[in-house]
């Protein structure tokens, strides 16, 4: 009769109710369908209202609740509000104090949702301004990932992105994976969670490994499941990319607004793979225009042909033995490329002369660092490849140009490459003297290490020539360019 009349006093308010007889047969009816409020006595046969409301919250925290009792004590009061529930009504109980409580509950959710959505958001808002102009796809992973661990106190992320080759998805950044999950991991098309996800492009949160589509409780792995996880397909204008994938294995479990907040993220993360793409594609066309330039540089110069190549072959194998990233050491290969490029700015007659350089001609000759940042400036190359180039002749002890800085104010980058540029120069003929040989080129490695080379830098390439690790003078075209995990 209670569950009549409070279904017939909430109808005519515009509320759709349901009513159930028994705890159990509630709980099962909110597996089922998405539920706003939740009104249960608290004293009932079998399951009790706080031990409903307890497991309700584990199902959806997004569920308002409020209690009726005709047993209601001070004490029942205080525990069922500490336990977050949002109302409380006393039996017997008139209409109005059933609607005023109904609306007080769902009034005091609704603002506290808002409020911790609001706090969600201005994290977020500031993150999609950085997403928006970040061009670096590893870096942009990165700061996904520290939003996503930082807002959420998740434990798990991964991000997996569409293989152009096969068309699997394969985990290209990750958070909290065992390391051999995380590099072997890949899903085919329409195949587990994720495969779902991007096949019917609409996000999901499954919890306590349970989820109301029967095609997504087939595709769950049950293994090391966590307590809660959520799914975000990455769609772009014309294609799909990938989804967004985050686990915690703690409560509070995620709820549809936490889905909604990672969505619009999630957003935005296609809208800077998108830029990303296209500004690697305009970074790609004046690379290879620029890259054009230099060889044009070199042919004018027989006894120049293949430098820059020869230099970063040099450059990567040097930065390897020192123990550089993939990155690092493709940023390395970049800068060799283009140490030169600047000379398109000098005189053809002063880059050709048969004969050693005069002071006013090797004045002149000194500028081609700073002309090849200008003509390399509209790329926006990274700090490291754009020091490496404008220091690549400057020494150690601090007597070379453009700055005269020294020591270890030079990047590392540039002092690899001032190593790798002296070594190419020494053993390339010149007009003016013939060859130098392996041991004078030792003996200038012995010789200068301090001054005009960084003393350990000169090692390592004096290592590697003597084991036979450093060819110098193979073949250029022999030579293949690192390859970084950012690529």
């Amino acid at each position: 009769m209670i569950r009549d009349l409070c279904s017939h006093i909430l109808t005519a308010e515009g509320y759709a109710v349901t009513t159930m007889s028994t705890g159990e047969a509630a709980l099962e009816e909110l597996q089922r369908g998405s539920t706003d409020l939740l009104i249960t006595d608290i004293k009932m046969p079998g399951m009790d209202g706080l031990e409903l409301f307890e497991r309700v919250k584990n199902l959806n925290t997004d569920i308002v609740t409020v209690f009726i009792t005709g047993h209601g004590t001070i004490d029942t009061a205080i525990e069922s509000l500490m336990r977050g529930v949002e109302g409380f009504v006393l039996k017997p109980f008139t209409q109005e104090e059933l609607l005023n409580a109904v609306d007080r509950a769902i009034t005091r959710s609704r603002l506290q949702k808002e409020n911790i959505r609001l706090k969600a958001l201005i994290p977020l808002f500031e993150i999609s301004k950085l997403l928006i102009s970040e061009v670096d796809l590893a870096h942009l992973f990165k700061i996904i990932t520290e939003v996503l661990v930082k807002e959420f106190s998740v434990e798990r992320v991964s991000l997996m992105l569409v293989d152009e080759g096969s068309g699997s998805l394969m985990i290209r950044a990750s958070h909290g994976l065992p390391q051999d999950l995380s590099l072997q991991a890949q899903r085919k098309p329409g195949e587990g969670v994720s495969g779902l996800v991007l096949k019917h492009r609409k996000p999901l949160i499954i919890t306590k490994g349970k989820h109301p589509d029967p095609e997504v409780m087939d595709a769950l792995n049950m293994d090391d499941m966590p307590l809660s996880s959520m799914s975000v397909p990455l769609v772009g204008r014309d294609k799909q990319l990938g989804v967004l994938n985050v686990s915690k294995f703690s409560d509070p479990t995620f709820t549809t607004s936490d889905l909604q907040i990672v969505s619009v993220l999630a957003s935005q993360v296609v809208a800077a793979m998108e830029n990303a793409s296209l500004y690697e594609g305009l970074r790609e066309s004046y690379f290879r225009t620029v890259q054009a330039l230099v060889a044009a540089v070199e042919a004018k110069d027989p006894y120049t042909r293949w430098h820059s190549t020869n230099v970063a072959k040099y450059a990567v194998a040097i930065g390897r033995d020192l123990g550089l990233s993939p990155s690092q050491l493709e940023d390395i290969h970049i800068a060799a490329i283009l140490h030169d490029v600047g000379k398109i700015g000098i005189s053809e007659r002063i880059i050709s002369k048969p004969d050693r350089l005069s002071r006013e001609e090797f004045d002149i000759m000194k500028d081609h660092p700073a002309h090849g940042m200008r003509i390399l400036e509209p790329i926006g190359f990274s700090k490291s490849i754009s020091n490496a180039i404008y220091q690549h002749h400057e020494r150690f002890d601090g007597k070379g140009y453009p700055q005269g800085i020294g020591g270890e104010n030079i990047s590392l980058a540039a002092r690899i490459l001032s190593v790798a540029d002296t070594i190419d120069a020494m053993i390339s003929e010149r007009p003016y003297r013939g060859t130098i040989s392996i041991e004078a080129v030792l003996r200038e490695l012995d010789k200068e290490a301090g001054l005009q080379f960084d003393p350990e830098v000169g090692q390592v390439a004096r290592k590697l020539i003597n084991k036979g690790l450093l060819k110098l003078g193979a073949p250029a075209y022999a030579y293949h360019a690192p390859t970084a995990d950012k690529k």
